[in-house]
């Protein structure tokens, strides 16, 4: 058994080599440390793939149940901070598709998602229930890819069933939300085969629920770690603001959004978009940050509960990564410096 495992692995090493160089790529496998581009402590992966200044950096399994994602999703997330390289985690068990891992996948975007699944609503809407469940499937096990991949969680190749579970280990899906999502495949899944499943009718409408408030939330998420430093801190101040304010003024808020978005169409639409001095004053200078304003000014109390935590935990964490940055760059030697001066003339008491 042991031989026969050794010899899957050493196929899928093979065969994934000829390919990437097949495409380009230089390939070493089993890469010693010196030949890493970059540290990555005691870990030697299985195979590095580099092509024009980028690359990949990749772990291959023989079974889903030999993998310890959290770990390689630390090791996915110190890969990423390196511009042009991912990681990937590659197993037997992978669902089977026409491009090679790590090269551009045929994933639809969050905007192509959204799109879809409006239309599975209507389907719905039209008691076209089966075909709109099956629909609902795909438009909900390509987010749970797409998240796997924003959040550097190396399993986006999985199964469906080993997907689900990994992201709900690692906190992705609450406990309800995953029992409905396993009740649902085990539908999508006699269907799928042929059998005969009389939906019901609660489910596909909890289903629907689930999809929309995941595709909102995760979309949300994404365009908010997709800011700058100084569109967050924008962000930020536009939040404190409205989550203080009383329902009028957050109407108030909501009402002036609606009018810089309403301009900023009038601008694109008259070919004005690029004109940035003409942006500044009529303080509408980003529409990044105006359209997250504008999509967390419409959750509900109890989403948007879940998304003043999120937040300040996303926030804490972007406040830590700027003070690395700067440490790193020197940008706070001068105050360690006079610090340390207070320090030796005796200005500094103890707290």
């Amino acid at each position: 058994m042991i031989n026969n495992t050794k010899t899957l692995y050493n196929q899928k090493v093979k065969s994934l080599s000829e390919k990437y160089e097949s495409q380009g790529f230089r390939v070493l496998t089993e890469p010693k440390t010196d030949e890493l581009p970059f540290d990555l402590g005691n870990y030697q992966p299985d195979m590095i793939a580099i092509k024009d200044g980028s690359g990949l950096v990749i772990e291959i399994k023989t079974s889903l149940s030999r993998v310890s994602v959290d770990r390689l999703q630390a090791l996915a997330e110190e890969v990423s901070k390196h511009p042009g390289w991912r990681f990937l985690l590659i197993t037997l068990e992978d669902i089977k598709a026409q491009s090679l891992p790590g090269t551009p996948e045929q994933l639809p975007s969050w905007q192509e998602l959204t799109d879809r699944f409006l239309q599975a609503h209507k389907l719905i809407e039209n008691d076209e229930i089966e075909p709109a469940f099956l629909f609902m499937w795909s438009i909900f096990e390509g987010a749970l890819r797409k998240r796997a991949i924003d959040v550097s969680i190396p399993i986006e190749r999985f199964p469906a069933i080993g997907l689900l579970r990994h992201l709900y280990s690692l906190g992705e899906l609450s406990i309800s939300q995953f029992d409905l999502a396993q009740a649902c495949f085990e539908v999508w899944n006699r269907l799928t085969h042929g059998y005969i499943e009389n939906l019901n009718l609660p489910v596909v409408h909890n289903f629907d629920n689930l999809v929309r408030e995941l595709l909102a939330k995760w979309t949300l998420e994404l365009a908010i770690s997709q800011l700058s430093s100084e569109d967050i801190a924008a962000f930020r101040a536009w939040f404190g603001e409205f989550d203080a304010a009383s329902l009028d003024k957050q109407q108030e808020l909501m009402t002036d959004l609606n009018n810089k978005k309403s301009l900023l169409f009038a601008l694109e639409l008259n070919g004005y978009l690029r004109n940035e001095k003409l942006k500044k004053e009529l303080n509408v200078n980003d529409e990044q940050v105006i359209n997250v304003e504008s999509a967390v000014s419409l959750l509900s109390p109890e989403d948007l509960a879940a998304f003043r935590t999120w937040f300040a935990e996303f926030d804490a964490a972007a406040w830590d990564k700027q003070i690395e940055k700067d440490v790193a760059q020197g940008r706070l030697d001068g105050l360690a410096q006079k610090a340390l001066k207070h320090l030796r003339e005796g200005r500094c008491t103890d707290l």
